[in-house]
């Protein structure tokens, strides 16, 4: 018997989305849909954003690097924080994803 939970899913909306896009149309909204995303929910968002596929997590990555890079020092590091603690609660490879977006090359 299956377990009712199996079939449950608990990525938000946005996580969702980027899984479902498939035509330009559907990528560009997800993109914008990054782009106006708060942080604090983006960063949430991180492990389903890394789980996606390559290039979708890719374009995840290049729409919140430029949200980092934009920040003040002491707020870059509080994201760096909170992304450590996100990453730290993912397998290695999700992991190794969510520290890259936050490391010293942003």
């Amino acid at each position: 018997m299956s377990d009712p939970d199996d079939d449950l899913d608990f990525d938000s909306t946005l996580v969702r989305h980027g899984r479902n896009a498939e035509t330009f149309d559907q990528v560009s909204a997800f993109a914008k849909e990054i782009e106006g995303r708060s942080l604090d929910k983006l960063l949430l968002d991180l492990p389903g954003l890394a789980a996606l596929s390559e290039w979708k997590f890719r374009l995840a990555a290049q729409m919140f690097g430029r949200r980092f890079r934009q920040l003040k020092g002491v707020e870059k590091e509080q994201l760096r924080i909170f992304a450590e603690e996100v990453a730290a609660t993912e397998k290695p490879d999700l992991a190794a994803k969510i520290r890259a977006l936050t490391s010293e090359r942003n």
